[in-house]
């Protein structure tokens, strides 16, 4: 066992934030102090003396009750006198002189002192001294000093301000200020830049100076606000600068420092007006003059308590004028020392101190040390002495001696762990062998430099812990540092190291670290510890070897024996010391962890180098037996006796033969498996004896293997042994297989052999196993290099036997099994897209280059004549039927002669965005790695190929159809020809080939396919070669399956092209150059006003009477969908945000015919006419052509729209787009009679398949954001159908245009690359992956389909390859065990990936919301939590997907409001049991009948209060209906479905949904739960007392009111303190429930029962009152509640929070503090011991207040008449009872929970003062929920708040934080808004008071016309024309004439 301090230590600490805190040094204590403020003790001890014989006096005489002036005028003269001390007047002069102190500065030079991050020294008390190490050089500290740093008030931080600066003389006044709980502290300061004592030192003297001294007049100096200020004073004082190590400064600062109030006046008594100074001047001068006051304004000091309020609060002396009163002995003592008030030595320090922390950068300062260590101190290291050499050489003999035992239960851990005894009963050694993903100088320097700082921070806490370097000039390092043992007195290790380079054969490095006792030091040096003679010593010695393996990672074999000098510990004790130090090389390993994968590639890449470096070299003898033994497995008869063998991959062929065993030998089969992989043969050869990679012992583990391993026992390059222990099925010993493997290399060619050996492997335990063997041979030779991809061909032959009982037989049948090690080569090195793209590439030269060159039999030019005949040229004229197409920008058709029945014909045409050669390169290819993957997937099984010349070929195929037809083939024919430069043909047809005899003898059916492919070179666009493809196929599946079932899968056999365009497909490429030409043309419109367009905008966009939401909305889309009954009409308007400029936005919808845009839609065609450019619009006609869908299943005609689009420049920042109808618009609203008449007559007109249709559309596209990189987009459109158009299918056509504008705000969020990925852009991921994906198979198709598209998601699936499969299980919603998995991000594999993503579900389920949900998921899995603090889009992005997947999983929404109607509807309707009992029952059971009736309406009563509170500004049908819920008995479980839809906060409501809930909950629990109770307990006392017994309904009911009354106190606290939105906002209270899974489930249990255990006691206390006397009860409660209203009124903490006005928030306040306060009575729901409540020190006295009163109660038999004896005791031990598990469930919680919170059961803060204090020292979240409350919580900082109001309001408008939300800021009073903001809320404001009839000005809507014109419209309800006249009267002629020229529709 070693010492953890000394070569183990972890770096994983974190900075230390207050690395700046004083540390007092060793050599000073309090009379040290002393002695330098009073150099002589002798006058000291007298005047001391006098000093407690004056105070004795005084307190005589005041106990006497005399005359206390002689005591008094006694005590003056003992101060005046250490006033004039001459000594101490001396002393003062040398302090404002700055002399040296009695303590010198640490000497920074010296090495051997070394500079950590606690290295503040206060060397002096009196005179303060300094000392930092700046992590910066000396003239970077010294512009910090005068630098100009941020905006004052932030807590903790040193705000400076540059008052004058003068260069010419190097003087500068600044002025610092520090905020520490919400007090300022500033100082203005003089600094003069002086010539240091040596050249590289710099010396600044500063001094405090005031106001009035300042050459000129000074300048407002910032100060934080409502903070009480102080002013620091500094008499004289002096910066020293020196330069260090690694660009460190020596920062010392020596001054004298004192602290005042800051005010502009003395206090007014006795003061006369020459004496009003500013404090800053007066008090320079007192310190000057030796603090003694003015003679004409004595400060007279009453008490020590006056003395503190002073505005004099520390000094270095005083001078104080005493008056009678009554003053203590240690009180006057402490006056006259100066000891009272304010501590300015820490100020000052910390104000100091934040130079350290500006420039702490502690990690680059180890950085620079590491890179010193490797390129000086390592190659000019001092030579290794003799005594150096011998050690190491002795300790490595010491190794080399070892007969080491692996420990115990740690076979299968990454790091290799033995152990060794000397002898019997001697010290223990512990050894450790790790592999560590880093390169060896790396892991040496981390082993080697114990002083960086990040060790330092890791090891604060040991007691000791020095390091000496360079001891004697070597190389060596002494070592001396403590390690605790619980029980022993602390050991001390005194250590010397030191280290060795070697560099092998191979030119890889090892380094060698050496430790040893320091009493085998033989050097002179040798260094101590003050206290290291306190501790026992310790000796530990070992080395440490760091072998390089590649560059980039290392072997690490550490050997150790630590000697505790402990013999009465027993060996098993001993033995888990050297186990637990042993895994210290595990937390080494795990902090350079890299991917598995990604280290194997690099290990196998290094032993390959190795391989072809050993070409040709000779084998050693018993290799070469080995190799003829592994050799004859592959027999002398080449194929002879090979029987091919059922592959389990079609790229792998296997076989198997037997051979005759020989005596002795069991005859097992012999398999081969041969296979072609992308890679040398030398890097398979690596890949196979890396038998331990990361990889496979990953997957191993996964399996359960009991042991997989590396065994060393031979040290030879070529050879390595391994043992594995194979787990087997039930029944079963697990198998045990021992071999070693050898390798060679000749040219082109690498041979593995593997043989079984006879070795015994040490597992560390017993393990039952059965010895089986194996042997085999891996040949693998190089094949040519295909399109510059290496490639080798693979043959493994392989015997397996194994072993014990199984029949040889068994074993054959598993061997293609082990054969498949084939595949996982082939998988492992895979690189199909290469291939592919080299043999599509080839292929295509070929065709494009030389076409002219192929010669053509006749043969092959009849067969193209007969397929163009029959595909092309006869069916010209023919008619074409259409078919919808899938893909759009593909049609499709079909043709069948009249008369025929056969298979029809197919065409499919489309462009493709790639040249001829390529697409044609690409069909042509059918035997490529994709479109084999592709036949499988599609149930294709043999394919094979065979090329007959360059431009033919035939290809045979099948494939399985259905599992009940037979398996189809097919054999053709593929000739392909280039007809000119532009054309080029492909032609199959059906052939017959010996080779292929139908059926091939396996009952096949033969079928017939015809192709025609002709490719058509089109003009390039944008650079980008185009191609017309046109594909014409008929295809018959013979046998008995009918013509038409073959004809109706047509459009699915055609969509083979599409799969071709896709492949090439460049859109996004084409569409931005298109959409950037577009933006410049856009750009150099001249802007116009567009009053027009922007009236009928507002037309369009106006609300109309029956909106409604549409079936789907898009993320946070406002849309709104109306269509009437009957009519040809429908409206639709949607709001939402797009992420791009409005430029680029309008660029996409101006651009209509591009492919981007017809994605978004769902229009058949369309087309652009004309197109005209003016100087302040553009215009253009579009012609667009839509399938009208019906929600019923009728057909409709297609319409097409003609329209005249125009776009308008307002701004720079935002741009209106008008779509108006061409031609006659007769679409007037008419009435229903007319509309009934015209829709029957047109449903009977006989008329094309398309009818014209009108839209009138409105778009305008508003930057949000000063970067332009987000456009609010508003759509409006009016659609008028004509003829016959169901009411569904015209809802479902405008919902359709709305979802357009969804779709283009998905497209342009698929175009943001991850790096600008912010948290909105997480959540519009989210909306994008849950659209139209509302069931698990959708969402994961969904979920493929975007992550091909997104920039983003694509990129980080590349980064992360197990991405997809994790959110894919994610998003399937299944119900999963859950398993934490702690792996690090960047080593996931794909197995823990998936089950990361089943990990989501269960931390859904768990928690209330969903957010709630996603942040258990994030804590119990490390990566996630690595992800979402590496990508901060990733969290808000799976809350919305959480969200999704809650509302449509069975076990998810419903299950919710399952379990709260349950606990709702049960508890109600056990309570209506009980009543039914009641009523049922005698005259004495009528009490408890009307309390139960009483109790019921209550609940219900206050339930409609609640609600018609929360919702009174939502007008009457929203209360009608939420009252309508209440009365139903359903709130609960409404307000629950409300929770988990995530479902906001609405604007004009009081609270969000959360505490509406939770509002419901406690009403229920007070009014209904608690009372259900009480009335039960006592109907069941009252039976009992009657000797009637237990009635089991009255038990039942209660068992479930209690639970019932248990679970929802519970949640109600577990919701609230789980929710990450309440953490965020008030983090200090909100946190408490641990993170961990299993802590939240005990947590939430045993709230659960101390919620049930503090109910079932105040009730007893209640009946136990009542039975005493009824009246008892009601001076209880009313007591209890008058008492703590009382408490709320004095504290001034009685109004709630809740931001109500007038009387009704006096109403609301005492409601509510009535009912928490009975709640939490009877409840004890811990949520409200929240300081808007009850608070915490209230909360935790009050939950015992039941039991002490039951136990008074029981106590004194006060209860003795109202029971019998019996009963009596049974409730005496019930309350006992119930007492201690209230105690132990209170002690649980408080030990389960963060101990950081334990405090809030004790704190006596008031709501008021939380939400202040939050404001002034939160974050801006905490800031924020300030303004939820009520105006009384925030009127006292006001001006506070309206200045953080001002200053971040732009920048939230930029940013929209979570919290910047409309419901927030309608809480902000108008007036603290910033101006901005205030024009607008008033104009907001002003619209809810629109004047329909047009009428006074007052209450009329402003238009957009007039906010942006300034001229004021007509008040007509038509728009006047240019210039505002208002008609006078109203023409209908006109009204329909501008109607028509507008395109607006039913104004």
């Amino acid at each position: 066992m070693a010492d953890k301090n000394i070569m183990s230590d972890s770096t994983n600490g974190s900075s230390v934030s207050e690395s700046y805190k004083l540390q007092q040094p060793s050599s000073l204590n309090t009379e040290s102090s002393s002695q330098q403020f009073f150099p002589r003790p002798s006058k000291f001890e007298a005047l001391k003396a006098e000093l407690k014989e004056a105070v004795a006096l005084l307190e005589a005489e005041r106990s006497a009750r005399s005359d206390s002036t002689l005591a008094v005028e006694k005590l003056k003269a003992v101060v005046a006198e250490i006033n004039r001390d001459e000594t101490i007047q001396t002393r003062r002069k040398d302090l404002d002189a700055g002399a040296a102190t009695t303590n010198k500065p640490l000497d920074r030079a010296n090495p051997n002192v070394q500079s950590g991050p606690h290295h503040m020294k206060v060397l002096d008390r009196t005179t303060k001294t300094i000392e930092l190490t700046i992590h910066s050089s000396p003239h970077e500290v010294l512009g910090a000093l005068k630098a100009q740093e941020g905006p004052p008030g932030k807590a903790d931080e040193l705000r400076q301000a540059v008052v004058e600066d003068d260069p010419s003389t190097s003087e500068a006044v600044v002025y610092w200020s520090f905020v520490e709980h919400n007090k300022e502290y500033n100082l203005l300061l003089r600094l003069r830049v002086g010539e240091g004592r040596q050249d590289d030192e710099i010396r600044i003297s500063a001094e405090s100076v005031g106001e009035e001294d300042l050459n000129l007049p000074c300048p407002p100096l910032p100060h934080a606000a409502g903070a009480k200020a102080f002013r620091l004073l500094l008499t004289v004082g002096e910066i020293i600068l020196r330069p260090l190590p690694f660009g460190q400064t020596s920062f010392t600062f020596i001054a004298q420092i004192s602290i005042a109030a800051e005010t502009d006046q003395l206090d007014a008594d006795n003061e006369s007006p020459s004496s009003r100074m500013t404090s800053g001047r007066w008090l320079i001068n007192a310190i000057k003059s030796g603090f003694t006051p003015p003679k004409n304004s004595p400060k007279r000091i009453k008490s020590v308590r006056s003395a503190r309020r002073t505005k004099l609060l520390n000094t270095t002396s005083t001078n104080i004028q005493l008056s009678p009163s009554k003053i203590t002995k240690r009180k006057a003592f402490r006056i006259a020392l100066g000891q009272g008030g304010v501590n300015a030595d820490d100020i000052f320090c910390k104000m100091v101190g934040q130079f350290y922390v500006r420039f702490q950068k502690e990690d680059v300062i180890d950085a620079r040390m590491r890179e010193d260590f490797i390129k000086n101190r390592i190659p000019n290291a001092p030579p290794l002495t003799a005594g150096e050499q011998v050690t190491i050489a002795k300790l490595m003999g010491t190794v080399e001696e070892m007969k080491v035992k692996r420990v115990a239960g740690t076979v299968n851990d990454s790091v290799e762990k033995f152990s060794h005894r000397d002898n019997e009963g001697g010290t223990a050694w512990g050894m450790s062998v790790a592999n560590i993903d880093v390169d060896a100088v790396t892991l040496f320097m981390e082993l080697w430099l114990l002083n960086t700082y990040a060790k330092r921070v890791a090891n604060k806490k040991v007691a000791i812990r020095e390091v000496w370097e360079n001891v004697d000039g070597t190389r060596g390092v002494e070592y001396m540092g403590t390690h605790s043992l619980p029980g022993f007195q602390d050991r001390i290790f005194h250590t010397w190291l030191t280290w060795k380079r070697l560099i092998g054969e191979d030119g890889r490095e090892t380094f060698i670290i050496a430790l040893e006792s320091f009493n085998e030091y033989e050097g002179e040096t040798c260094h101590d510890v003050v206290g290291s003679e306190k501790m026992q010593e310790a000796v530990t010695r070992g080395i440490h070897i760091i072998k390089e393996t590649t560059e980039n990672t290392c072997e690490w074999t550490k050997v150790q024996q630590a000697d505790l000098k402990l013999s009465v510990l027993p060996e098993y004790l001993i033995d888990f010391l050297v186990k637990q130090q042993l895994g210290k090389a595990n937390e080494e390993q795990e902090k350079f962890r890299r991917n598995g994968k990604e280290v194997d590639h690099e290990r196998a890449a290094a032993l390959a180098a190795a391989i072809r470096g050993r070409r040709g070299v000779a084998l050693m003898e018993d290799q070469v037996e080995a190799f003829a033994r592994c050799e004859a497995l592959l027999g002398k008869g080449g194929e002879d006796g090979w029987k091919a063998l059922e592959s389990t991959s079609p790229e792998v062929e296997m076989k198997m033969r037997y051979f005759k065993p020989k005596k002795g030998e069991r005859s097992v089969g012999t398999g081969m498996a041969v296979g072609v992989v992308d890679c040398s043969a030398e890097e398979v050869a690596a890949w196979v004896m890396d038998y331990c990679s990361n990889d496979r012992m990953r997957i191993s583990w996964e399996e359960g293997n009991p042991a997989r391993l590396e065994l060393r026992p031979l040290q030879r390059e070529n050879e390595r042994t391994f043992a594995t222990v194979k787990k087997m099925p039930f029944m079963l010993d697990n198998r045990e297989f021992v071999y070693r493997m050898i390798w060679k290399s000749e040219e082109g060619k690498a041979i593995v052999a593997f043989e079984p050996v006879g070795d015994e492997v040490d597992y560390g335990v017993s393990l039952t196993k059965t010895r089986g063997s194996t042997r085999g041979l891996w040949e693998i030779e190089d094949l040519p290099v295909r399109g510059g991809t290496k490639q080798c061909r693979v043959t493994l032959v392989l015997q397996v036997d194994a072993g014990g009982v199984i029949p040889t037989w068994v074993a054959d049948k598993k061997l293609p099994k082990s054969l498949n090690a084939v595949q996982e080569a082939i998988d492992e090195f895979r690189q199909d897209d290469m291939i592919d793209a080299a043999d599509w590439g080839e292929l295509s030269h070929l065709m494009e280059e030389h076409w002219k060159d192929q010669l053509y039999s006749e043969e092959e030019a009849a067969l193209i004549e007969r397929v163009r005949e029959k595909f092309e040229r006869s069916l010209k004229e023919g008619k074409w039927k259409k078919h919808k197409s899938p893909d759009i920008f593909v049609t499709t058709e079909s043709i069948r002669e009249e008369g025929e029945s056969g298979a029809a014909v197919g065409r499919a045409v489309t462009v493709v965005d790639a040249s001829i050669g390529d697409c044609a390169a690409w069909e042509y290819s059918r035997m490529t790695r994709e479109r084999a993957r592709q036949n499988r997937e599609k149930g294709g099984l043999d394919r094979e190929f065979a090329k007959e010349n360059d431009h033919s070929a035939i290809y045979y195929s099948t494939r399985v159809l259905h599992a009940s037809f037979t398996v189809r083939e097919w054999l053709v024919r593929s000739v392909w020809k280039m007809v000119d430069e532009d054309t080029m043909l492909i032609c199959m047809e059906d052939i017959k080939v010996n080779r292929f005899p139908p059926g091939a003898g396996k009952g096949y059916i033969r079928a017939s396919q015809g192709a025609f492919w002709k490719y058509e070179r089109l003009p390039e666009i944008r650079g980008i070669p185009q191609t017309r493809v046109t594909y014409t196929q008929q295809v018959d599946l013979k046998g008995f399956i009918p013509s038409f079932v073959m004809n109706s899968k047509i459009v699915g056999t055609l969509g083979y092209l599409s799969i071709m365009r896709k492949k090439f497909d460049k859109s996004l490429e084409i569409d931005a150059g298109c959409r950037a030409a577009i933006v410049q043309q856009i750009k150099q419109l001249a802007k116009s006003r567009g009053q027009e367009a922007l009236a009928q905008f507002e037309t369009l966009n106006k609300e109309r009477q029956g909106w409604g939401r549409p079936s789907r909305s898009y993320g946070k889309a406002e849309s709104k969908v109306y269509a009437p009954i009957l009519g040809d009409e429908a409206w639709g308007t949607t709001s939402l945000q797009v992420r791009g400029n409005n430029f680029e936005v309008a660029a996409f919808i101006w651009d209509f015919c591009s492919r981007s845009n017809m994605l978004t839609s769902r229009d058949i065609e369309r087309h652009v006419e004309d197109e005209d450019t003016g100087d302040d619009s553009l215009k253009r006609s579009v012609t667009r052509r839509h399938q009208l869908e019906s929600k019923h299943g009728f057909l409709h005609r297609d319409r097409i729209f003609t329209s005249e689009m125009n776009l308008h420049l307002i701004s720079d920042d935002e741009i209106i787009i008008v779509y108006s109808p061409l031609g006659k618009d007769d679409g007037l609203r008419r009435s229903i009679p007319t509309a009934l008449r015209t829709s029957i007559k047109n449903s009977t007109e006989l008329v094309s398949d398309v009818v014209k249709a009108n839209e009138t559309v409105a778009l305008r596209l508003t930057n949000l954001s000063s970067g332009g990189v987000r456009t609010k987009l508003e759509f409006a459109s009016v659609l008028h159908f004509r003829h016959a158009t169901s009411h569904g299918a015209r809802l479902a056509f405008v919902e359709q245009r709305l979802e357009e504008m969804a779709n283009l705000a998905i497209y342009f969020q698929r175009l943001v690359p991850l790096e600008a990925f912010k948290a909105e852009d997480g959540r519009a991921l989210a909306s994008d992956l849950l659209w139209k994906a509302d069931f698990p198979n959708q969402r994961v198709k969904r979920l493929n389909e975007v992550a091909e598209i997104s920039s983003a998601l694509r990129e980080l699936c590349s980064r992360h390859s197990w991405m997809k499969a994790m959110l894919s299980v994610a998003l399937e919603g299944s119900l999963h065990r859950n398993r934490a998995v702690r792996t690090k991000l960047v080593c996931v594999s794909d197995k823990e990936a998936i089950q990361i993503g089943k990990n989501l579900v269960p931390s859904l389920m768990t928690e209330q919301l969903a957010e709630a949900g996603v942040n258990q998921w994030r804590v119990q899995n490390r990566a996630v939590k690595e992800l979402m603090d590496e990508q901060v889009w990733f969290e808000p992005m799976m809350v919305i997907l959480g969200q999704g997947i809650v509302k449509t999983a069975a076990w998810g929404l419903m299950a919710r409001v399952i379990i709260g109607a349950l606990l709702s509807v049960t508890d109600l309707m056990t309570d209506l049991v009980v009543l039914k009992q009641f009523w049922d029952g005698g005259e004495e059971e009528l009490v408890y009948r009307n309390a139960q009736l009483g109790s019921l309406a209550i609940s219900f009563g206050l339930q409609l209060l609640v609600t018609v509170v929360q919702n009174r500004k939502k007008g009457l049908l929203r209360n009608l209906k939420e009252c309508s819920i209440v009365l139903a008995g359903v709130k609960a479980p409404w307000d629950a479905y409300k929770v988990a839809l995530g479902a906001e906060h609405e604007k004009d409501t009081e609270f969000d949904p959360m505490y509406e809930m939770t509002i419901t909950k406690t009403v229920e629990l007070f009014a209904e739960s608690i009372p259900g109770i009480i009335i039960q307990l006592a109907a069941i006392a009252g039976s009992l007392e009657r000797g009637e017994g237990l009635k089991r309904r009255l038990l039942m009911s209660l068992l479930i009111s209690l639970l019932s009354t248990g679970f929802i106190s519970a949640t109600i606290s577990y919701d609230f303190d789980t929710d990450p939105k309440k953490r965020a906002f008030n983090p200090k209270f909100y946190g408490y429930i641990a993170d961990d899974a299993w802590k939240r489930a005990l947590m939430l249990v045993t709230m659960i029962f101390l919620s049930a255990t503090q109910t079932v006691l105040k009730a007893i206390l209640v009946i136990l009152l009542g039975a005493i006397a009824k009246s008892f009860v009601m001076y209880y409660i009313f007591g209890d509640v008058a008492s703590y209203l009382l408490y709320k009124v004095v504290r001034r903490d009685f109004t709630h929070w809740f931001p109500m006005e007038g009387v009704l928030s006096l109403v609301v306040s005492l409601l509510l503090r009535i009912i928490i306060k009975v709640v939490v009575d009877f409840a004890a729901i811990m949520h409200f011991r929240h300081p808007l409540d009850l608070g915490g020190l209230y909360f935790s006295l009050n939950m015992f207040q039941p039991l002490f009163g039951l136990t008074l109660l029981l106590t004194l038999n006060l209860a003795k008449g109202s029971f019998s004896e019996q009963n009596l005791e049974l409730l005496m031990s019930l309350t006992i009872g119930l007492g201690i598990s209230l105690m132990l469930l209170f002690g649980t919680f408080l030990l389960l929970m963060n101990k950081e919170y334990r405090d809030s059961f004790f704190s006596m803060e008031t709501g008021q003062q939380m939400a202040r204090k939050n404001f002034l020292e939160g974050t801006d979240p905490m800031k924020a929920d300030l303004f939820f409350n009520h105006k009384i919580y925030w009127l006292p900082i006001r001006e506070k708040a309206a200045a953080w109001l001002q200053e971040g309001w732009t920048t939230w408008e930029d940013d929209k934080p979570d919290w910047f939300t409309d419901v927030w800021k309608s809480r902000i009073p108008a007036d603290m808004k910033p101006a901005a903001n205030r024009k607008v809320a008033a104009e907001a404001d002003n619209d809810t008071a629109l004047d329909v009839g047009g009428g006074e000005e007052h209450g009329r809507r402003r238009s957009v016309v007039e906010m942006i014109s300034g001229q004021k419209a007509a008040k007509s309800k038509v728009m006047p024309a240019a210039g505002g006249e208002a008609k006078k009267e109203f023409d209908a002629a006109e009204f329909i004439r501008e109607v028509n020229q507008r395109g607006t529709i039913g104004m």
